[in-house]
């Protein structure tokens, strides 16, 4: 049966489900113990059968571990698949294809720099540029979403929040005040630091503000936690190229939902 995380037993179950999972510990978990206790931001989170968890967010679900072997997990996957359908899911990320009739997209890349280790530092960034380690958030979030108000929103609360309670921690670029290139660490679990929203302005792309960006943070963010992010396979040279390693991947599926 899908249980709904509404107890500190249930938060704490939660937690224990996805304890050491790369990925997974500190996105989930950090969504968890910021949001699960609110109802009105929009964020959701179960146990599901077996030694799985879910995390909801919009048309997004998360999922982490994995179903019942045999017929449990058949009847498991078949009450996955009509819940998700009910909320109108169209999108799962999650560590295995584990539902029919779900169409696979690209997978993500999983990268990883360990506890303690350091990556080459790169060239500074043009002088005219000014590094902000505590930058407006309203402007970094139009920089990481320009053609999205409702993504803007979400991500805007997310890391508002997330700083507030001392997790996150935002990196921005600056021309005349204004962001030109950011990367943060919204999430945290006690052993992973996970970074995200690296975007380059479009005017200041190929100067290599980014990998400056990223590399200086991720050097910051090891010195206590193992780094990870994931991306697009697009960016494995560029990433590869900057010193992370590769340690897994992502599967994401989505599925068109037929309406009456």
């Amino acid at each position: 049966m899908i249980q709904s995380v509404t107890t500190p037993a249930h938060r704490a179950e939660f937690a224990r489900r996805i304890q050491d999972k790369p990925y997974f510990a500190a996105t989930m978990g950090t969504h968890c113990t910021l949001f699960s206790q609110h109802p009105a931001s929009g964020w959701s989170f179960y146990l599901l059968p077996g030694s799985a968890a879910l995390a909801l967010r919009g048309g997004t679900a998360t999922l982490c571990g994995r179903l019942p072997e045999g017929e449990a997990g058949e009847e498991a996957a078949e009450e996955l698949q009509g819940f998700l359908r009910f909320l109108q899911v169209d999108r799962l990320l999650s560590e295995q294809i584990l539902l029919d009739d779900w169409q696979r997209s690209e997978p993500l890349l999983l990268w990883e720099l360990p506890r303690g280790k350091q990556l080459p530092v790169l060239c500074a960034p043009p002088p005219e540029l000014t590094l902000e380690e505590h930058p407006s958030m309203l402007p970094v979030s139009r920089l990481v979403f320009p053609d999205s108000e409702g993504e803007q929103e979400q991500f805007y609360s997310l890391a508002c929040t997330s700083i507030a309670h001392g997790i996150g921690c935002c990196r921005a670029l600056l021309d005349h005040g204004s962001p030109v290139c950011t990367v943060g660490c919204y999430e945290k679990s006690d052993t992973e630091a996970y970074l995200s929203a690296g975007v380059t302005a479009p005017g200041w792309r190929g100067r290599g503000l980014a990998g400056w960006l990223i590399v200086r943070l991720a050097n910051e963010m090891a010195a206590e936690r193992t780094v990870r992010f994931a991306s697009a396979p697009a960016l494995q040279t560029f990433y590869t190229r900057l010193g992370f390693g590769q340690t897994g991947t992502l599967q994401q599926t989505t599925r068109k939902w037929k309406t009456v």
